[in-house]
């Protein structure tokens, strides 16, 4: 997905400092949204004693390998449960990777992927406990 060219870091080919809009944050980077929606299975009871375990550790997978940048539930009531920011080639490979989610393959979700431009998430750092 390519950041619109007014809105890149200048660089020696870019916008010049002057001519770049003045309150745009210059780390801008493609990234995707991905809302989990509740699906077909939502309230089906079965195996819900290991989903959440084999979620929360693909989930950790992928913040760890970096194709999630994070992720987290969504509190309020409604039909999003959750949410992840990705790094992806496209969209088509953003809903693959979202796809994969225990959760997701169980029917419990459905992952919707939206493009976004955000600041750069390179350096955030999500700390887990040490792996058992």
């Amino acid at each position: 997905m390519p950041v619109p060219e007014e809105i890149l870091p200048t660089d020696q080919t870019g916008p010049t400092p002057d001519s770049r809009p003045a309150n745009i944050p210059r780390n801008l980077k493609p990234y995707f949204l991905c809302f989990l929606v509740k699906g077909p299975k939502w309230d089906e009871p079965e195996g819900a004693e290991t989903l959440m375990p084999a979620q929360l550790a693909f989930l950790r997978d992928q913040i760890e390998w970096r194709r999630y940048k994070l992720a987290g539930p969504v509190t309020a009531a409604g039909d999003i449960v959750g949410f992840s920011i990705l790094e992806a080639a496209d969209a088509a490979a953003a809903l693959a990777l979202a796809n994969q989610d225990p959760a997701v393959l169980a029917g419990r979700v459905n992952a919707q992927i939206l493009p976004a431009i955000l600041p750069s998430l390179d350096t955030l750092k999500i700390e887990f406990p040490t792996r058992r």
